[in-house]
């Protein structure tokens, strides 16, 4: 048995879709002669028939056979004999599954009756795979099973309290944690319900590319609104409703004062007829010092006066 595709290490194992054990020894004596007639090995005598007629009789009473719970060892072994076993294995659709994590959920590491298989059970074990969204398994006799996987789409990453950064789908839906390095690119979101909220995003600077840009980070708040984290450290807090309209006014001080040029620690946009500034530390330091050093001017002038 092998697969079409070359194998990379990847975890996960599951129950194997066939039972696993020892036949029992006088059957282990019937499917060796058995093999060895079917193979040529042993001189098959002239009253015993055709070679197609003992195929039949040995799978037709092989899947009648059930000694000690070895029923389905004895079936598989007899349609290996028959001609049934797995010899490929078609797999496509899968990026980001590696085909032995697919072998492994499937317990196919070993050789195995295509006629054994449960298509309904390997397509379930299939599904609980972190990227697999669909899967569909199909028996082409008389040896391969086809193996067609749809995956998961990341669209942002959802970054947990305790530091863990996990992808997510657009619906909200936790893929698992972040796996590779060309995944960071995607949008970052922070808060609690903020993987159901991040669909949002997408439509949320559409009317201003140039600040989406900037946006390093997305986080939720109070399940309600977004702030926005800049790349330069600014804050921008976003009201729950009418963010276009805000938006619109933080774009016209934009335009005009650069605003987001300055040192600026957040620009709040959540009351309608004002927006409030708060300073970074340092340009707070500093005004506060132009301040005190202009009042102790005016003293001094006053003094002179």
């Amino acid at each position: 048995m092998k697969a079409k595709k070359g194998d990379t290490a990847e975890n996960g194992r599951s129950e194997p879709v066939g039972r696993s054990g020892v036949l029992p020894r006088p059957v282990r004596r019937v499917v060796r002669v058995s093999a060895g007639l079917l193979t040529g090995r042993t001189p098959v005598p002239r009253h015993a028939g055709s070679l197609a007629a003992l195929v039949f009789f040995v799978a037709v009473g092989a899947n009648a056979i059930a000694v000690a719970d070895k029923g389905d060892l004895v079936r598989r072994a007899a349609f290996q004999i028959a001609g049934f076993a797995v010899e490929d294995i078609e797999i496509s659709g899968n990026e980001q599954t590696s085909e032995i994590a697919i072998l492994q959920s499937l317990g196919l590491e070993g050789a195995y009756s295509l006629r054994g298989i449960d298509v309904q059970l390997a397509r379930g074990q299939l599904l609980n795979l972190p990227w697999v969204a669909e899967a569909d398994v199909r028996k082409i006799y008389p040896s391969t099973l086809k193996i067609t996987l749809t995956e998961r789409e990341p669209y942002a990453l959802w970054q947990q309290e305790d530091g863990r950064t996990l992808m997510i789908e657009q619906n909200g839906n936790v893929i698992g944690p972040l796996s590779a390095p060309k995944f960071r690119r995607l949008p970052l979101v922070l808060g609690q319900g903020g993987n159901f909220a991040a669909a949002d995003i997408d439509g949320l600077l559409e009317g201003w590319p140039a600040l989406s840009e900037r946006v390093r980070a997305y986080k939720r708040v109070d399940g309600r609104r977004w702030d926005l984290y800049l790349d330069n450290g600014m804050i921008v807090k976003l009201p729950q409703q009418e963010t276009e309209t805000a938006l619109g006014r933080l774009k016209s001080l934009e335009e005009s004062r650069s605003i987001l040029e300055r040192e600026i620690a957040a620009v709040d946009l959540r009351l309608e007829d004002r927006i409030a500034i708060q300073l970074t530390p340092e340009a707070m330091e500093r005004r506060q010092a132009a301040t005190e050093a202009l009042e102790k001017t005016i003293k001094n002038k006053g003094r002179r006066l």
